[in-house]
């Protein structure tokens, strides 16, 4: 029984890390500020020819993030709809909220991938 339940969280685990890494692609970069002076140099010199990548990713965020404010716009009408002290005000306020914070959170994560493609566009070392 416990090596199926291991096999399950096994399966989550790498379908969820599938999903992660088709929203994020800082997986693909290498860490340049780790090794020796020619290894940061190498790594630098890849990481600025991957950043082409980054606008695809920009553009997937940018969605993400403008789905999730008409969700949080269209929830906050139906909460206006709803009575204050039923079950739908509570539960359209609760999802509400949820797509506000997942908003923030896309909104954060396209800010970093800008910053990093500019920063690779801009910065020669």
């Amino acid at each position: 029984m416990t090596s199926r339940n291991a096999s399950f969280k096994e399966r989550v685990r790498n379908r969820l890390q599938y999903l992660w890494r088709l929203a994020i692609p800082l997986w693909q970069f290498r860490d340049a500020n780790r090794g020796t002076i020619e290894q940061r140099i190498a790594n630098y010199r890849f990481n600025r020819e991957m950043r082409n990548i980054l606008p695809f990713f920009m553009l997937k965020w940018a969605g993400i993030a403008t789905c999730l404010m008409k969700m949080t716009e269209l929830l906050s009408g139906l909460m206006l709809t709803n009575a204050t002290q039923g079950t739908d005000h509570l539960c359209a306020t609760l999802l509400c909220m949820g797509a506000g914070i997942a908003f923030a959170f896309a909104c954060i994560v396209l800010l970093v991938l800008t910053t990093s493609y500019l920063y690779l566009s801009c910065v020669e070392r």
